[in-house]
């Protein structure tokens, strides 16, 4: 416990230590003491946090740290844990294992009486304030959370220190003043402080949590838009900022991207410049605040701030795969809600270089310690798919052989590991675009007759199922209905239909013959009916929704690997195949597989190709049937045995073709083969491997 405790992983924090260890009580004690005698000793404390052993947070004795961490918004998984047992751990001895941090403060000094006008106390009874440790280097800061006497978080002030951290910290301040009073989610300075060593400006504190999506960005970046009449890209300090590090550095992504920007007029807008999560609390979707506007700008390029916030989520907070994040982009960039506000601003026609231009500053310009390769390779992916570029450094890789990327055979670690990311890329679901689905209400409002009619039709299809021998399989028919409702209503009611199916099969069986009676024999023919029939409406859905948001100048994917370069899943598929056949032979006869049998299939497809998760899907189809007559004899006539077996067949054809549909035109399939580079480890993993 302690041990996870002590390290609060967070994205906006920098692996470089902002002030040593041996350095805080000096640094602190300098900034509360001020300068000569103490006049008025008031005595703070501390726990210190460390964040890989070095300095994070520094959280006040007398305050409940549940109060005090309001300071900080965690976005990773393990750090959304630490932070809700952290409240709970301080309460037990086992707080003793931080460090206490003490100082001699002086309630008349000047920063002292600055940090007690933000609480709205007198000097001699201001609490120790939270203190985060913030910037690197010479750009140290600090940033404080002080409170009021009922220890109500009021005030939120960062300090920096040296010439550099003053310097940023005096400009920020100066941004913050300019910023239109009247827009939405723009900080307001409520003071400012300067001393011959700290800088220093106190904002309100704002509550809320950090945005777990993008829902209501298009209310706040259409707000923060200026009223001026669009102007030359070129006359924008970000672009000539952008042009002057890029051209030096990537003399070909430069050539590629300003004929596309060079001489077009944009509308201008409020340009945060490190617009993400845990740079802002929300209340709601139209009460939205940001904060730590160090790179902002009051003439910025519109867009970027959206395309930083999905990127800089993705890639930091969740540590997609680069497919991932830039399915996550291409969904943005898809939404009727953002096309409205291209639109608005002039940029529709631009989305796309934009989009890769915001890619090149955040790498060249802002330079980060984190990410940087991950931005390359979206990039690399996304200039390819777009058709930016004749022939991107991405599509080269991805064309040569495996093989030859690795200076011989990829090993089959590597070979498995790239199969099942394929297969879980089958699972995605978009998280970082607001897109709500119309609840079945709403659908049923708009397609109830379709509604009826599929209905009808799965009515139908029991009734039929009642009528005929048990013995017989009736899925593909079951599907019917689900495919129906999923086209027209939406999802959420082909899903609905597909549990009535899957629930609604195994009964069937079992009222009509004996065989089918025990418990674990339904509850388990209902589980596989489940998987099978919830996966075909997955695939569906898939594919109406690729379909509809499909635009011009993607390409296509390629076919998947070579034999040669995927031969481990194709030994694994053939492996699992026989495993599962023999628990068949050996299994109750009346009980199903075909949701097992069909992993090696789409394993084959995504990574070989569509022939060969066909030729797999045609032996499972014979294979199960031909089991089942030995284990009982009202499964050898061969009507039952040929009916069984054509049923399946259609059935697994189906997801076949739907996983090669969705392969073919799905960026999360985009790249043939694993990016095995040679100065990578053999053991690497792949880069879509989620």
């Amino acid at each position: 416990m302690p041990a996870l405790l002590k390290t609060l992983p967070d994205p906006d924090v920098r692996p470089t230590p902002p002030v040593r260890r041996e350095a805080i009580r000096p640094l602190i004690q300098s900034v509360f003491a001020g300068v000569g005698e103490i006049r008025r000793p008031v005595t703070f404390e501390w726990r210190l946090i460390r964040r890989h052993q070095w300095p994070f947070l520094l959280l006040p004795v007398t305050v409940d740290a549940g109060v005090a961490l309001k300071l900080y918004s965690p976005q990773r998984r393990s750090a959304k844990v630490a932070h809700a047992l952290f409240p709970l751990f301080f309460k037990t001895p086992a707080a003793t294992l931080f460090e206490r941090i003490p100082i001699q403060a002086d309630a008349d000094s000047d920063f002292c009486r600055f940090l007690a006008r933000q609480a709205g106390v007198e000097p001699a009874r201001l609490a120790a304030p939270v203190i985060k440790f913030g910037g690197t280097g010479e750009k140290s800061r600090l940033v404080l959370l002080v409170y009021d006497e009922t220890h109500r978080p009021v005030s939120v002030i960062k300090a920096g220190f040296g010439a550099e951290g003053r310097a940023a910290t005096d400009r920020e301040a100066d941004l913050l003043a300019g910023l239109p009073p009247e827009k939405i989610g723009c900080t307001r300075l409520t003071g400012r402080f300067t001393s011959p060593t700290v800088s220093a400006f106190a904002t309100a504190y704002y509550p809320g949590d950090s945005p777990a999506d993008d829902a209501g960005l298009e209310h706040l970046f259409a707000d923060w838009m200026n009223p001026e009449a669009p102007v030359p890209i070129e006359s924008l300090e970000v672009w000539n900022e952008l042009e002057a590090a890029v051209r030096a550095a990537d003399v070909d992504a430069w050539a590629m991207i300003r004929p596309r920007l060079a001489g077009r007029k944009i509308r201008t807008t409020l340009y945060h410049g490190d617009f993400a999560p845990w740079n802002m609390r929300a209340i709601n979707t139209r009460n939205l605040q940001a904060f730590d506007w160090e790179r902002g700008s009051l003439r910025g390029i519109p867009g970027w701030d959206w395309f930083h916030f999905i990127v800089q989520t993705a890639v930091l907070a969740r540590r997609l795969s680069v497919e991932r994040v830039a399915a996550e982009m291409e969904q943005v960039l898809h939404s009727e809600r953002f096309l409205k506000y291209a639109t608005e601003a002039g940029i529709r026609d631009l989305v796309k270089p934009l989009f890769l231009a915001s890619l090149l500053h955040q790498k060249w310009v802002v330079q980060p310690l984190e990410g940087g390769r991950r931005l390359q390779e979206l990039f690399q992916l996304l200039s390819a798919r777009w058709r930016m570029h004749p022939r991107t450094q991405f599509e080269a890789e991805s064309a040569r052989p495996a093989a030859a990327l690795a200076e011989g055979p990829r090993p089959a670690a590597l070979q498995l590991q790239f199969a099942a990311a394929r297969l879980s890329n089958l699972f995605w679901e978009p998280s970082l675009n607001s897109t709500p689905r119309p609840t079945l209400g709403a659908q049923w409002r708009t397609e109830w007759r379709m509604i009826l009619t599929a209905g009808g039709l799965l009515a139908a299809m029991i009734l039929l199922h009642v009528l005929m021998n048990p013995h017989l399989a009736h899925l593909p028919f079951y599907l019917l209905p689900c495919a129906l409702v999923t086209w027209r209503a939406g999802r959420h009611w082909g899903m609905l239909y597909a549990t009535i199916a899957a629930v609604a099969g195994p009964l069937v069986k079992r009222m009509n013959d004996t065989d089918f009676h025990a418990l674990y024999v339904v509850g388990w023919n209902m589980f596989m009916g489940f998987l099978m029939l919830q996966m075909c409406v997955l695939l569906f859905d898939r594919i109406l929704r690729q379909q509809r948001t499909a635009s011009g100048g993607e390409r296509p994917n390629g076919p998947a690997g070579s034999l040669a370069d995927n031969w481990a899943v194709v030994l694994a598929s053939g492996l699992w195949l026989a495993a599962v056949i023999t628990v068949q032979v050996y299994s109750c006869p009346y009980l199903g597989f075909l949701p097992v049998y069909l992993i090696p299939c789409a394993a084959l497809t995504l990574t070989v190709g569509r022939a060969w998760g066909m030729a797999a899907a045609a032996v499972v189809a014979v294979a199960g049937p031909y089991i089942q007559r030995f284990g009982d004899p009202d499964y050898r006539p061969e009507t039952v045995e040929i009916w069984n077996t054509i049923t399946r067949f259609v059935v697994l054809q189906l997801i076949i073709l739907l996983l090669d549909r969705l392969l073919r035109k799905n960026i999360l399939f985009f790249a043939s083969a694993p990016r095995v580079r040679p100065e990578a480890s053999r053991a690497a993993v792949p880069a879509n491997a989620a």
